[in-house]
């Protein structure tokens, strides 16, 4: 075998190998000799023994620090503080700001959290004020453990609220612990409150969390609405008990005793019912036009008007006194200038007239006899028209015409008993007889009319014509006594059609009574419907046994028509007939108007007709008119041609 040999000088002129990768390169290209394959291979060996050294020391370093780091790790594991105290501590309010009104509490919760290593371990937290109005008290402000707070309590907490404004918070055991605490606010002034809750750990030590600031704006106070009830004499509670006013109706004669008194009270808000404090009461000011009224319960001191000051009582009382006024006083109640309500209060004077009332369910006309008698009440009016007390002792009564009618008076009842004596009319006097302060005489006229009426009773209707469903009203006439039940007709009247009663009036007697009727004036009212179908409507009766047939020797027949209309199927109606009427018309019009048409033609073919005749006769004129035009212009031509020979 043959062997090639490579000159390394001449390879090292044309390859430039540098480096550790220079001994690699070699040993892959040069192969003649060991040598230089050996020499190849302790250049290795040397590269790899200088990157064994280099990763030897790294790794050393590594593991150098792991080892630190676990020994320290250890360490701080084994080591125990040298004091127990809270750690991680957290302090924090449900909210930075509040508001209210004077007097009315405000609340704010408060969460403090650390974590105990000792049962013994604790955390306060004191209340102070960086702000607050001048003149409040320190106890204002409190802070406790609410029982309903929403907490999530590890151990037992307790909370030592001894001085309202610190709260001490620790547990049984040693444990994580969050506590709610509740900060109070009770503000007496209106202002700016600014309190501080501040965390500390008992027993020393810097809490990792800060203080807390709670910023209160407080209102005033304002009176929102007012009260004021008036109360009768006799009646005073020591207390505003009242809610609505009293009927005060007393005697006008002047009195040193308070005859009413107006309780105002002053109220904070719209709808509470709190009083307002006396500083904060609006001036009150109360007038009369009639009696006086005092600001105390002295009538020395009492005026047409009253008043107090703004600032000095939030419910004060005003006293009503009579001084001889008599009518009914408008009491007026302003309350910070503003009116309140109006109060009345009638001052009752001596009697000064008598009236006369038919009395309740009695007669307006008299019958005769027994039986027959009607009742007055009377009564009395002061001068203002007030009613009041009938003058005592027995009154005068007497008839202008005692052979129609007599009169006598009750005292004890205070009426007056008419009795018929027969038909006609009496005027009755009832007089005071007094001799000083006598009141004026009361008068009525007695109207007296027979039992039984002489003439028949008629029925009238308030109109003479109704439409369909109107109200008609329908009136039974009878020159008689008042009656509950007068028997004018033996049956019930025959209605043409059946009718309705209008609702609250009086129905048509019927059955076994249905010939009786209430007279009352002389007259008996009823009110129903119309019938709903248009025509005529009657009403008929008989006389009954209530009629005298002494003088009416038969029972009369009563009888009274009225028609029913219905406009709209009238109007329809009519608008047929016009429509009809109007139909006729044109048919009328339209066959006048062909007989028109027809002659209008026979007339222009006549026309037609005469035109082609004198057509005719033209055309044969004219060709006449050429023939001697053709003649004369022949001869004409003639003559020339003679005249040229």
């Amino acid at each position: 075998m043959k062997h090639v040999k490579f000159h390394l000088n001449r390879f090292l002129r044309r390859v430039r190998i540098h480096g550790g990768e220079f001994d690699t390169s070699a040993r892959a290209m040069y192969r003649e000799g060991m040598a230089s394959s050996f020499r190849a291979d302790l250049r290795i060996a040397r590269r790899s023994t200088i990157e064994r050294k280099q990763m030897s020391t790294k790794t050393t370093i590594k593991r150098l620090a792991l080892v630190t780091v676990a020994a320290l790790g250890l360490g701080v594991l084994t080591v125990a503080p040298s004091s127990a105290a809270p750690q991680l501590d957290t302090f924090a309010l449900s909210s930075a700001t509040g508001s209210t009104t004077v007097g009315t509490a405000v609340k704010v919760n408060a969460t403090l959290t650390f974590l105990q290593e000792t049962s013994s371990d604790s955390m306060t937290v004191t209340l102070s004020y960086v702000q607050a109005p001048a003149g409040i008290s320190i106890g204002e402000v409190v802070i406790n453990s609410p029982a309903t707070a929403a907490t999530t309590d590890l151990g037992s907490p307790t909370v030592d609220t001894s001085t309202a404004r610190v709260a001490k918070v620790s547990a049984a055991t040693a444990a994580s612990l969050n506590k709610t605490l509740e900060i109070t606010l009770t503000p007496t002034k209106a202002g700016t409150y600014v309190i501080r809750a501040t965390p500390a750990i008992v027993g020393g030590g810097t809490p990792a969390s800060t203080f807390k600031d709670w910023t209160v704006t407080v209102a005033a106070k304002t009176v929102g609405k007012s009260t004021a009830f008036l109360k009768n004499a006799g009646t005073f509670p020591v207390t505003d008990t009242a809610t609505a006013d009293a009927t005060v109706s007393v005697a006008a004669a002047a009195s040193t005793s308070a005859v009413a008194r107006i309780d105002v009270a002053s109220i904070y808000g719209t709808t509470g019912n709190e009083t307002a404090s006396a500083a904060d009461a609006p001036a009150v000011v109360v007038t009369t036009d009639k009696g006086l009224v005092g600001a105390t319960n002295a009538y020395v001191s009492a005026t047409k008007s009253a008043s107090l000051a703004a600032g000095l009582d939030a419910d004060p009382s005003f006293w009503i006194f009579s001084n001889g006024d008599v009518g009914k006083a408008s009491i007026t109640v302003t309350v910070g200038g503003v009116l309140l309500s109006t109060k009345t209060v009638t001052f009752k004077g001596a009697a000064t007239a008598l009236v006369a009332t038919v009395a309740g369910g009695n007669k307006s006309w008299t019958g005769v006899g027994a039986g027959k008698t009607s009742l007055y009440d009377i009564t009395a009016t002061d001068s203002a028209g007030t009613t009041v007390a009938v003058p005592s002792g027995t009154l005068t009564v007497t008839s202008s015409d005692t052979s129609v009618a007599t009169a006598t008076f009750s005292s004890a009842n205070e009426t007056v008993t008419v009795t018929g004596v027969k038909a006609g009319t009496a005027t009755i006097t009832v007089a005071d007889p007094a001799t000083t302060g006598k009141a004026t005489s009361a008068t009525f006229v007695v109207t007296v009319k027979p039992n039984k009426p002489t003439t028949a009773p008629t029925i009238t209707f308030d109109k003479t014509s109704y439409a369909v469903g109107e109200v008609i009203t329908m009136t039974v006439n009878a020159d008689m006594a008042d009656s509950a039940t007068a028997q004018l007709f033996t049956a019930a009247l025959v209605t043409s059609a059946t009718v309705t009663t209008v609702p609250g009036a009086t129905a048509l007697p019927s059955g076994a009574t249905g010939g009786q009727h209430a007279i009352v004036g002389g007259v008996a009212t009823y009110k129903f419907y119309a019938p709903a179908v248009s025509g005529s409507f009657t009403v008929t009766g008989t006389g009954g046994s209530d009629i005298d047939l002494t003088t009416l020797v038969t029972a009369p027949t009563v009888t009274k028509t009225v028609d029913i209309v219905n406009p709209g199927v009238d109007a329809a109606t009519a608008a047929a007939e016009l429509a009809e009427a109007a139909a006729q018309d044109a048919t009328d019009a339209a066959l006048d108007a062909t007989e028109a048409a027809t002659l209008a033609g026979a007339l222009a073919q006549e026309a037609v007709d005469a035109v082609a005749d004198l057509s005719t006769q033209v055309a044969k004129l004219i060709a006449e008119l050429k023939k001697q035009i053709t003649t004369l212009t022949n001869l004409v031509i003639k003559i020339q041609k003679k005249v040229k020979a």
